[in-house]
């Protein structure tokens, strides 16, 4: 099922930092927002349509076990949609010139590091780097980036050396809210409990709307609706979709057995940056089927070549269930790209195992790790 959230209100979506009313006065927001957000709200969704179920379970403390519905929910993708085409962060390994347009992009490319000295692991080959012809020497990131699906397609196919992009907070508005806390008891303000929280506004000055596009499967709820959306409870709107989101993997030549693959949504591995299922010391590792039945292919052996990995992100929450703060993590950012070599298997079988499913160690199920196979950039 594929649906279509547009927020009714400001939003805001706090960063995994903690934040104390009176200890700090600024509460960080961000956007997108964690997938664990939107995995929350899906749930609350069915409970709301089901509440003599939810009680049920909740009596007999089964919420979050086997006999609770939604914790079969599956997140397979998280969009943006801006005058109806969908956009995808954009991936670290793209760069623009200093001095260049405000919004074309180029993609770097994997080079041996011959007599390169770094911190990088002594085990990982590569270095991204790109020609100086027709390029200045001077080249930067663009944070909080994204492209259509168009640009995304032609940069997974390596069909394009440059790329349009946009700027997130161009549609996205930071719209600042101070409040103060009030006492429990007397309902009155306190002092030293000043704060600010960073609202965003799904729209532009020319009311160009942002909306949110999730793709899942295992949850029955209404085709249209609404939802409680982060701090606050602010209220969200939903309907379905009738068009599934697809985005067919570039053809990859068996005889050049390499790949690399781009994180669309946060990824949390138990390794930090490096997936659980690669050896810290050789970067050597088989990714397995996670109990795929959609997936045709069982297991490939590969080598990790070189990444573009972005900060991490802190990914934190709160269990309801508990009554306690969610275990803390720092994410791979959505955007960051590792390039592997095929050690073992065929390249129809990595396509299986990576193209739009989610590799995250941790979360899988809630749409961490989302992740897209494309063809390696070529230097030229």
């Amino acid at each position: 099922m594929v649906i279509e959230i547009n927020a009714l209100d400001t939003l805001f979506f706090r960063d995994g930092k903690p934040f104390t009313m009176g200890a700090e006065t600024w509460a960080d927001g961000i956007f997108p927002p964690s997938p664990s957000v939107i995995y929350g709200a899906l749930r609350s969704v069915y409970f709301a349509e089901h509440m003599e179920e939810f009680q049920k379970l909740k009596e007999e403390k089964n919420l979050d076990s086997e006999m609770d519905p939604t914790t079969k929910l599956k997140i397979k993708g998280i969009f943006l949609r801006i005058n109806d085409d969908n956009y995808f962060p954009l991936p670290l390994n793209c760069v623009k010139e200093k001095n260049g347009s405000e919004d074309n992009c180029f993609a770097l490319h994997p080079e041996p590091k011959n007599g390169f000295r770094s911190n990088y692991p002594d085990s990982l080959k590569g270095i991204l780097t790109y020609s100086i012809n027709d390029r200045t020497n001077k080249i930067e990131n663009i944070p909080d980036a994204i492209f259509s699906q168009l640009d995304f397609k032609e940069y997974l196919d390596c069909s394009s050396e440059d790329f349009h992009y946009l700027k997130q907070n161009k549609y996205v508005l930071s719209e600042p809210k101070i409040g103060i806390a009030r006492s429990l008891n007397t309902h009155t303000t306190e002092e030293g409990r000043l704060y600010r929280v960073d609202m965003r506004r799904l729209a532009n000055e020319e009311n160009e709307k942002v909306s949110i596009v999730v793709n899942f499967e295992n949850l029955e709820i209404p085709d249209s609706g609404f939802l409680k959306l982060g701090g606050e409870g602010k209220a969200g709107e939903y309907k379905r979709i009738d068009k599934e989101i697809n985005i067919e993997p570039p053809k990859l030549k068996e005889d050049e057995g390499q790949f690399k693959v781009v994180l669309t949504t946060p990824a949390i591995f138990e390794n930090g940056w490096i997936p659980g299922w690669i050896d810290k010391e050789t970067l050597t590792g088989e990714y397995k089927n996670k109990a795929d039945s959609s997936k045709r292919a069982d297991v490939v052996e590969v080598k990790l070549l070189a990444g573009a990995i972005g900060k991490p992100t802190p990914i934190g929450g709160f269990d309801m269930k508990a009554k306690k703060p969610k275990p803390m993590y720092n994410a791979v950012p959505a955007g960051s790209v590792y390039y592997f070599e095929l050690r073992n298997g065929a390249m129809e079988e990595v396509k299986e195992l990576f193209h739009q499913t989610a590799i995250s160690d941790v979360y899988s199920e809630q749409g961490f790790g989302i992740c897209y196979v494309g063809k390696v950039e070529e230097h030229k």
